[in-house]
């Protein structure tokens, strides 16, 4: 149902034109259908800027090491479930309940975007926040994904979010 991925600065702009799905880019997934591309919607709120702006606004604002291996973005692709019917208002309450839980894990501030797609096969949403953590000895924000999404986290993540779904739906799915 979910699936993580981190990339650096410089691997960042490729995955947001993705995530946004701007017509002037050419993409190598040949599962997209430009017909249905009107149908994908963000879930988070866009304060009248681009992803670049808000991922570099929320930069600013904390710690960054200048270093070209510093992952700045992180991204959850939250897959909907076979058990949860195609264009519904399941669906609709699936991806706006998956949005609450990921924004309540790591922060609304740290959001860049979380466009929910439905121009391919299977309905998913890309989560994309920037992985920002506090500094305890320095008492400031930090970007860190190593520290903000950590392999116990990984471990969790599954039964987490279906626990939360399962609270939500009354079932499981």
């Amino acid at each position: 149902m979910a699936n993580f991925s981190k990339a650096t600065k410089g691997a960042s702009g490729s995955l947001l034109d993705h995530y946004e799905r701007r017509e002037e880019i050419k993409f190598k997934n040949q599962d997209i259908d430009k017909t249905r591309s009107c149908l994908n919607y963000n879930l988070a709120p866009n304060k009248n800027l681009s992803q670049r702006e808000i991922l570099n606004q929320r930069l600013s604002e904390v710690k960054v090491l200048k270093r070209d291996d510093i992952n700045i973005i992180c991204s959850w692709v939250i897959t909907l479930p076979k058990t949860i019917k195609k264009d519904s208002e399941e669906e609709k309450l699936f991806f706006k309940e998956s949005y609450n839980f990921l924004k309540n894990k790591y922060g609304e501030k740290n959001i860049v975007s979380s466009y929910v797609h439905k121009d391919e096969v299977t309905p998913h949403m890309h989560f994309c926040f920037i992985p920002i953590v506090k500094d305890k000895k320095k008492n400031i924000e930090k970007v860190s994904a190593k520290e903000c999404v950590t392999r116990e986290d990984l471990k969790k993540f599954h039964k987490e979010l279906n626990e939360y779904m399962r609270n939500i739906f009354k079932r499981d799915i």
